[in-house]
């Protein structure tokens, strides 16, 4: 009898073991699908990551090739804004300074296409992604505030308001030119 309770053990704790197991493991695989789907989601950042940059550097291509070609800085200009409305919801995975000089190089292309109403959206989309940061030249001048110097001057005749800005001296010193001459 004693062989036989001790055979039952044994066939029960056999038993027992791959159930006790067996409980421990999700019966779906829905692991495997989540893992599938946040594959699939770094694909597709990187995907549009390497869609931003091949824009990006065709867009300073043509800025390089400009010279003092109109339509080429207008074409410049459209790509780089190309390139910012490619991104659409994604823009939060593309570094922020880098989407900032781009948009400013897609500003300044406008400005120097002569389409300043397409370079007042840009800067008002720099505004947005900037949130309140700047881009500042090597003479630590600020492009925003450049930018809306050159955008706004026929708006705003204010000299001393002008004189307060961190913007080029050169931008300054041409707006202050052509008011003089406009009222003289």
């Amino acid at each position: 009898m004693k062989h036989i309770n001790s055979k039952l053990k044994f066939a029960l704790a056999v038993l027992a073991v791959p159930v006790a197991l067996s409980a421990c493991q999700p019966i779906t695989m829905s692991g495997s699908a989540a893992a599938i789907d946040y594959r699939y989601e770094r694909f597709a950042d990187m995907q549009v990551k390497a869609n931003y940059d091949a824009c990006r550097k065709t867009a300073f291509a043509l800025d390089k090739n400009a010279g003092a070609d109109v339509s080429r800085f207008l074409a410049s200009a459209e790509k780089f804004e190309s390139c910012e409305l490619m991104l659409g919801d994604s823009g939060s995975i593309i570094d922020r300074d880098m989407r900032l000089k781009a948009i400013a190089m897609g500003v300044q292309n406008y400005i120097k296409g002569g389409d300043l109403a397409k370079a007042r959206t840009m800067l008002e989309q720099f505004e947005q992604v900037a949130d309140g940061a700047d881009l500042l030249y090597p003479d630590s001048t600020s492009f925003l505030a450049s930018m809306h110097v050159l955008l706004n001057a026929p708006h705003n005749k204010n000299a001393l308001q002008l004189a307060s800005q961190n913007a080029k001296g050169e931008i300054k010193d041409e707006i202050r030119r052509a008011w003089y001459w406009q009222t003289n």
